[in-house]
C-alpha cells in the first residue's frame, strides 16, 4: 500500500506565494516564431507594424531601426523590444546576421506606449541568445522546437523581469477572472450584466470597480480585446474576414471593418496584406 501524500497545499510557510503576482502581472507568453538567419540578403523593410510583440538582436553589428527619425542600431552589445502596433522601419545596409522572436502578451489595464524599448545584452542575456542561436542551428526535430520555445519563454521573462521598475497594482480575484473569460470566448455575448453576474457583483458595482482597476469601462475594454485578437488571426491565420469577425464576437463583417479601421487605420483585408507582404520583417 502507497504512503498517502502529506503535502497537500500549494504553498508553504517558507516560500513565496506568487499567485496573487500571476494575477497582476504580464500574461504567460505566446511565442508565435522564434526565428534565426546568419545572413539575410535584403532586410530593408518600411512601415512595419504588427498587432503581436517583437524581440530583435542581431549578432553582428551594421543593421538599424529607424524610428520617428531616431536611428537604432542592432548589434551584439543590444537588443530591442518592440510592443504590438509600433511603426518602425528595418535597415539592412549590410547582411543581416538576426534573431527574432513574435509574441503576443498583455497587461490588463496598461497600455504600453507604441516605442521600441532598448535592452543591454548583459552576460546572463548573452549566454541565452547564445543558447537560441546554438539551437536553431540543430536540425529540425520535435525535441529541437519544444527546447526553441522553453529557451525563448525563459529569455522574454529575463526581459521583462529587469523592464518592470514598480510593482503593478493586483487586481481583484473576480475582475481577473472576468478578464480570463473575455480573453477565453470572446464571441460570447459580453454585455455588462452578463460579466456582473459572472464576477458576482451588481451591475453598478460592476461598472464601478472595473473603472477603477482598468481606467475604461467593460464595453470598451471587451471591443479592444476582441479587435486585437481579431488583428492576431488576421496576420497568423488564414481565416476568412467573415469568420475572423463572427469567431471573436463581431455580429458582422461590416461592423467589424468599420471598428478595426478605426482603430488601426485601414481595413482588415489591407491591414493582412500588409503583414503578409513584411511576413518575412
Amino acid at each position: 500500500m502507497s504512503a498517502r501524500r502529506k503535502y497537500l497545499n500549494y504553498t508553504t510557510p517558507w516560500g513565496v506565494d506568487l499567485a496573487r503576482v500571476a494575477q497582476s502581472g504580464w500574461t504567460p507568453f505566446l511565442i508565435h516564431e522564434s526565428g534565426y538567419q546568419p545572413a539575410l540578403e535584403d532586410w530593408n523593410h518600411q512601415g512595419v507594424d504588427s498587432p503581436f510583440w517583437r524581440f530583435y538582436h542581431n549578432p553582428k553589428p551594421g543593421c538599424h531601426l529607424l524610428f520617428q527619425g531616431r536611428k537604432i542600431p542592432l548589434g551584439p552589445q543590444c537588443a530591442v523590444l518592440i510592443p504590438a502596433d509600433t511603426v518602425f522601419d528595418c535597415c539592412g545596409p549590410v547582411k543581416a546576421s538576426h534573431f527574432w522572436l513574435h509574441f503576443t502578451t498583455a497587461r490588463p489595464g496598461v497600455k504600453m506606449v507604441p516605442e521600441p524599448i532598448v535592452i543591454e545584452v548583459d552576460d546572463a542575456l548573452r549566454s541565452m541568445l547564445r543558447q537560441l542561436v546554438a539551437t536553431h542551428r540543430q536540425p529540425q526535430t520535435e525535441l529541437r522546437d519544444h527546447r526553441l520555445y522553453h529557451l525563448s519563454a525563459a529569455l522574454l521573462h529575463t526581459v521583462f523581469a529587469a523592464l518592470e521598475s514598480e510593482a503593478p497594482p493586483v487586481l481583484p480575484e473576480r475582475i481577473a477572472e472576468v478578464l480570463a473569460f473575455i480573453a477565453r470566448a470572446p464571441h460570447s455575448r459580453l454585455t455588462n450584466p452578463f460579466l456582473a453576474e459572472r464576477a458576482g457583483m451588481s451591475v453598478e458595482r460592476f461598472i464601478r470597480a472595473f473603472r477603477e482597476h482598468l481606467g475604461q469601462t467593460p464595453a470598451a475594454y471587451v471591443l479592444s480585446t476582441r479587435l486585437r485578437l481579431a488583428g492576431e488571426a488576421l496576420a497568423l491565420t488564414d481565416k476568412t474576414i467573415d469568420q475572423i469577425a463572427a469567431d471573436f464576437g463581431f455580429p458582422n463583417r461590416h461592423y467589424f471593418s468599420r471598428m478595426f479601421a478605426r482603430q488601426v487605420g485601414c481595413g482588415p483585408g489591407e491591414f493582412r496584406a500588409r503583414q503578409r507582404e513584411r511576413k518575412d520583417g
